[in-house]
């Protein structure tokens, strides 16, 4: 991947991340802790429906400091997945949240499930993405205008990333901040966090598990 969207140095770089009842509380917090290894100055909005504090699938509560009633500006939208997906795709309010706010990003990122949610919004029509391998199958008959990668640590279709299963989105966001400010920042954040990054988003060890073809 080649660096491509450094962020402004004068203002840094802004990561907005949508909070919902059942969100998975390490898609969330992985992402965040390895963005704010970053050099350069990152900004991370937490919203909320109502601006209020969700509890997440593992029963952890995080505030909100924004609802989405609010207009922000986003370099980067993050969407988590969460056992609260499938009742957030009949939730008009964060949909539509998500349908403006994605528009104005200039990235769109979801890992595992959330890919359920952005394309559900049909942000993904066209592009190539994936999601949790165990939960392949439901997530990719939501839009068959999506062109789902079965096999696929993370996918990168231009400005759009979406990742495999939770501790995917780890390896997913390394590779989006390689698109932002190139792969030796990105080793370098993975060497500070002592994480081993796969770095190959092709290198999918969990899809056989789940008997995906």
């Amino acid at each position: 991947m080649t660096k491509a969207l450094a962020p402004d140095k004068q203002r840094g770089l802004s990561i907005v991340i949508p909070l919902f009842p059942g969100f998975n509380l390490l898609d969330v917090s992985g992402p965040i802790t390895l963005l704010c290894g970053l050099e350069e100055d990152v900004t991370i909005t937490l919203t909320s429906q109502n601006g209020l504090a969700v509890a997440s699938q593992q029963g952890v509560q995080i505030v909100a400091n924004a609802s989405f009633q609010d207009d922000m500006f986003c370099d980067v939208l993050l969407v988590p997945g969460g056992t609260g997906v499938k009742a957030e795709l009949g939730n008009p309010p964060l949909i539509q949240w998500l349908r403006h706010q994605g528009r104005k990003a200039r990235i769109q990122c979801a890992v595992c499930t959330g890919s359920a949610l952005l394309a559900q919004t049909g942000l993904l029509d066209g592009k190539s993405a994936t999601t949790n391998k165990h939960q392949y199958h439901w997530v990719s008959e939501l839009n068959s205008h999506v062109l789902w990668c079965p096999v696929a640590r993370w996918v990168q279709d231009e400005h759009t990333f979406t990742s495999s299963g939770t501790a995917a989105g780890l390896d997913m966001t390394l590779g989006l901040i390689t698109f932002l400010v190139g792969e030796e920042a990105a080793r370098k954040v993975a060497i500070d966090a002592e994480y081993l990054w796969r770095n190959d988003p092709d290198d999918d060890p969990f899809a056989p598990l789940h008997i995906v073809e």
